[in-house]
């Protein structure tokens, strides 16, 4: 093992004939260790790498933002449920990956072999047109360094005269998170927060009276909201009409793009670079890889095709994912479940008012009810996280 990274404790002692990976802290893989926990696998040693020992649940994040509190209700303790199911935890992140030879490659030069890998880190943010902005950029994703970064934002913003807060990206993140900066930062010396979108219609892939409730809620705010492409510039961002609108925070929520080692790793990728997946959630090119949530693609028809990077279909596909993995995993040619995504998700877009938007296919309404639904399914998923891995004593040393 290399020096400085961490693991952590196990129950019992584990099988050594089918060495399970577990790469990234994803909602899926919340999803396989809760599955552990209630009924250990047999014939599996399993080992979750991660980069960070909690989980974010992003849902939560804007509520914080808006409303700081004492604590971080958005934690999920990785290390704990990891403990609870008899996987070992290593704190690293993952820099490469060599699916012909059964091995990811580690931040710190380590190399781990696999016999099943399984991939839920999420994506990237898209940042290229932004780069430009240097300390002033601040990505969405990885949702540990947004949330660490977030109160030196709202410091600077309350103290710096002419400091503006802008957010880039039409879609529920980008809504959510400027409208959760602006009530944060209202109030005394009161700083500016503008929304940029490249779709005129705000909420891309959503009802019309959704976006057209969004737009109200941004005016009604005080959040001015911008139509058109914009690019990153040393002070701030340049417009498409050649204005420059200076910035002290540019908020990147411009939706995930894949992980730059995959383009590398072997594994056939679909038509913007992510993971090709089946029905089943494995890679269409290695039997032994699965992926899921934003990482991955999936290739086998056209309503899973156009499916959004959404939590709640990475959610609802953990536990077909568990499932797969231990059929797998005493079977290479077992049958595996499909997971089957409805046609119409609900989603819960807070507008930091104490209300929030139900989008649900054609459905769109609004109201406190909602908000109060929303916070109630958010806060009962991160303490039932809790309550799995509560009463243990996750054992961490340096290897």
């Amino acid at each position: 093992m290399k020096p400085g990274m961490q693991e952590h404790g196990t129950r019992g002692a584990p099988s050594r004939r089918v060495r399970l990976l577990l790469v990234g802290g994803g909602h899926a893989h919340l999803g396989v260790l809760a599955s552990w926990i209630a009924q250990a696998p047999q014939g599996l040693e399993t080992c979750l790498i991660t980069s960070d020992r909690h989980a974010i649940y992003s849902g939560l994040v804007p509520g914080w933002i808006a409303r700081p509190t004492d604590g971080d209700p958005f934690r999920i303790d990785l290390a704990a449920l990891a403990t609870r199911a008899g996987v070992r935890l290593i704190l690293a992140s993952i820099v490469g990956l060599d699916a012909d030879a059964r091995e990811v490659m580690l931040d710190d030069g380590a190399r781990v072999p696999f016999d099943l890998l399984s991939l839920a880190t999420g994506g990237e943010v898209d940042t290229s047109s932004l780069a430009a902005l240097g300390p002033r950029l601040l990505p969405v994703r990885p949702m540990h360094a947004f949330v660490e970064r977030w109160p030196g934002v709202r410091a600077a913003a309350r103290v710096t005269p002419g400091y503006r807060v802008v957010v880039v990206g039409g879609g529920a993140a980008g809504v959510e998170l400027a409208l959760a900066a602006r009530q944060s930062l209202a109030g005394g010396a009161s700083a500016p927060v503008m929304l940029l979108s490249d779709d005129p219609a705000l909420l891309p892939g959503h009802a019309a009276r959704a976006g057209r409730l969004a737009r109200a809620r941004l005016k009604a705010a005080g959040v001015e909201l911008i139509t058109g492409h914009a690019v990153g510039v040393p002070d701030g961002v340049l417009l498409a009409d050649g204005r420059i609108v200076t910035a002290g925070c540019v908020i990147a929520a411009t939706g995930p793009r894949p992980p730059r080692w995959l383009r590398t790793s072997g594994l056939q990728l679909d038509v913007r670079g992510f993971v090709a997946v089946g029905p089943d959630l494995r890679s269409v090119s290695h039997a032994g890889i699965f992926a899921a949530g934003d990482i991955a693609g999936r290739v086998d028809n056209v309503l899973a095709h156009n499916l959004s990077r959404s939590g709640v279909h990475a959610v609802r596909a953990g536990p077909v994912l568990a499932d797969n993995l231990r059929r797998v995993a005493r079977d290479p040619g077992a049958r595996l479940r499909h997971y089957r995504p409805r046609r119409h998700s609900l989603y819960l877009i807070s507008t930091a008012d104490r209300r929030a938007i139900l989008s649900w296919g054609r459905l769109v309404l609004s109201g406190r009810w909602v908000q109060w639904i929303k916070d109630r399914i958010d806060r009962r998923f991160v303490a039932r996280h809790a309550r799995l891995g509560r009463n243990t004593e996750a054992l961490a040393w340096t290897r």
